[in-house]
């Protein structure tokens, strides 16, 4: 029942030298590290199942256990628990799925990071924020700055990075090493967001907001007045301009994602997403995968790998490189992305929880697996030697 960890979403056969290289720390505490990304990488749906499921989990525990109690005491009365008690065991059951769900989202810790692409290629992400986006800086992750975006790349096997800041380009900061600052934008438009790869100059929202005619009108002018490519953004174009994406790659947006890590943007199917790619194809339309970064948690979700002349020896370089390789349009890049519990998976809402385990699982590969079952024999020890 295994299952690639790292699959092309447009089907392509991934080269057998690509894989996921786990920092030391990752492998030691396994469990822990790979249910934070399996639960990083969940839907916003999914993620609702997933506090539910558990829920429900700890609902049949408690009422199995005590049906359990009445079974083997059922020559006599048994022992009753105090209400105490249960009230005790029920504030650590939700101490420790707090303390879980808090260390994986604040905690920017060692991360699964891609491995094995070639000397001439480049690893990139079209979409990330800093705290000088609104949704950032007024958070736990105000303290999120470009340097701490980078970080957070350069921990998961990127050599570039877009920087798309809503509405500003404030988080486009100096910056020398790797992985390579690339400029860009996100720019709120009237029932979409458009994510301007290039631009380094403030654009006026408030000119393309209004109405499907501004939001066209940022689209034909994107190169032209700001010398950037557009691409449209998940979840809006799905929610809002699902049927009118044809008239909008007419009117000059020069990709799509496919693939986008956020919860919101994570929700669309593998069959919508396959329409999307049909069009881009037809239409020469690049797509891609994006991170949309807000410094939450430590998991990368999906990464666009590029065969540019120099690679990864091209430092800042690599940002125009890129920038002229999607040019290209429809397969100009590759998207690699994680296996994951996906929203259109069959799992059952309610075994959301089974599902993340499960899909983990299945993804692991053998130094992962082994540190699984170490962690499974040392506390099937420690709970045989507690009741010896």
């Amino acid at each position: 029942m295994a299952a690639p960890p790292l699959t092309d979403p447009l089907g392509a056969a991934l080269p057998p030298s690509l894989h996921l290289a786990y920092p030391p720390l990752y492998v030691l505490l396994a469990p822990l590290f790979t249910l934070w990304d399996g639960v990083s990488m969940l839907s916003m749906s999914r993620l609702r199942g997933f506090l539910l499921g558990l829920l429900a989990l700890y609902v049949v525990w408690r009422t199995g256990r005590m049906l359990w109690r009445r079974v083997a005491w059922s020559d006599r009365p048994p022992p009753r628990t105090p209400i105490r008690r249960e009230l005790g065991i029920l504030a650590a059951t939700l101490l420790a799925l707090v303390l879980f769900v808090g260390v994986g989202i604040l905690w920017h810790r060692p991360m699964a990071a891609l491995a094995g692409t070639g000397p001439d290629e480049v690893v990139f992400d079209i979409h990330s924020h800093t705290n000088a986006s609104h949704d950032v800086h007024g958070t736990l992750m105000g303290g999120f700055d470009t340097e701490a975006d980078l970080r957070w790349h350069r921990r998961a096997g990127f050599d570039a990075v877009f920087v798309t800041d809503h509405n500003t380009v404030a988080g486009l900061r100096p910056h020398t090493g790797p992985p390579a600052l690339c400029p860009g934008i996100e720019v709120s438009a009237w029932k979409a967001h458009v994510v301007l790869l290039g631009d380094s100059v403030p654009v006026d929202r408030a000119r393309y907001n209004g109405s499907l005619a501004a939001l066209r009108t940022l689209l034909a002018e994107s190169d032209s007045l700001y010398g950037a490519l557009s691409v449209l953004s998940l979840p809006e174009y799905e929610r809002n301009h699902w049927a009118r994406l044809d008239t909008l790659a007419a009117a000059g947006a020069d990709g799509f994602e496919i693939v986008n890590a956020a919860p919101k943007a994570n929700e669309l199917s593998r069959a919508r997403r396959d329409s999307v790619v049909a069009l881009a194809r037809r239409t020469n339309r690049f797509v891609v995968g994006a991170s949309d970064s807000h410094g939450w948690g430590a998991t990368s979700m999906v990464w666009n790998v590029m065969r540019v002349p120099g690679g990864k020896a091209m430092g800042a370089a690599a940002c125009p490189a890129v920038l002229d390789g999607l040019r290209r349009g429809f397969g100009s890049s590759r998207i690699v992305e994680r296996h994951r519990l996906r929203a259109d998976s069959g799992w059952p809402i309610l075994l959301t929880p089974a599902g993340v385990v499960w899909e983990s699982w299945r993804a692991m590969d053998w130094t992962l697996t082994l540190a699984w079952l170490g962690w499974v024999w040392l506390v099937w020890t420690a709970v045989r030697r507690r009741h010896s």
